[in-house]
């Protein structure tokens, strides 16, 4: 009797969590969130083009495990469905044309919590340049090897207004995810204060006592080379500018 009442209360539990995940995900396809499944696979992370930054080398090989990235930059209505759930202040109040201008001005712990509140988290460093490179394309710019082809798929200093941008106004990359490069940058969930040598394992950055983050990407206010797939940027964790936004990943289920 025990056993039955406990497969029971058991499987309510399951039905229950079940009902919860398909009412989320029928919720983020209102807000027009999509998540893009990526199945990961070999990869070399680092600068292969130029090697003049000496944060991005050494260059060196990695095996990426199957993972979602969403399609989009957060943008300012999904961030504001996400402060309505949890009671927390709007960001930019006072910009009227909000649609899907992608969120910023939000910190490395606001941009973790609405990726936790989705159901995902933010996307280590291998993820997001493996997402941003095309995979084994190992492209230098999202969508583009060609500095001359860049601005049609990056919004950097160069081609745009001191000002963050509607998502999806320029070309996607390979993977067919928009603003890998400029527009604003995005918070990183994990960080490596160096690249290990070849044959050596990274030593994990302490993000609990240390407060240096990193951010991918570029922004508008980001020269050409920064939105490059492997430029790296650090910035404390406390930092929010408009400059600086979110795209969440989540894993295999």
């Amino acid at each position: 009797m025990i056993f039955r009442r406990f497969c029971f209360f058991l499987c309510i539990a399951f039905v229950a969590s079940g009902c919860a995940s398909s009412k989320l995900t029928k919720e983020l396809e209102t807000i027009g969130f999509e998540w893009v499944p990526l199945s990961g696979g070999p990869f070399t992370v680092g600068d292969v083009y130029f090697e003049d930054n000496p944060d991005s080398r050494p260059v060196h090989p990695v095996r990426v495990a199957p993972f979602y990235i969403s399609k989009y930059e957060t943008t300012l209505d999904q961030f504001d469905w996400f402060t309505i759930k949890t009671d927390r202040e709007q960001i930019f109040p006072e910009q009227l044309d909000r649609g899907r201008r992608a969120v910023s001005n939000l910190n490395w712990t606001d941009a973790q919590a609405f990726c936790e509140f989705i159901g995902g988290r933010l996307p280590t460093e291998v993820e997001w340049e493996f997402a941003a490179s095309g995979g084994p394309l190992k492209q230098m710019y999202p969508g583009t090897n060609e500095e001359e082809e860049a601005e049609e798929y990056v919004r950097y200093i160069q081609n745009s207004l001191a000002e963050v941008f509607p998502v999806g106004s320029k070309l996607p990359n390979a993977f067919g995810l928009f603003d890998m490069g400029g527009n604003v940058a995005e918070w990183i969930g994990s960080f490596y204060e160096y690249y290990p040598e070849p044959g050596t394992e990274p030593i994990p950055f302490d993000l609990e006592n240390r407060e240096l983050r990193i951010v991918r990407g570029g922004g508008f206010s980001a020269d050409r080379s920064v939105t490059r797939t492997y430029w790296r940027s650090g910035t404390l964790a406390r930092v929010a500018t408009a400059g600086i936004g979110v795209r969440c990943a989540k894993d295999f289920d």
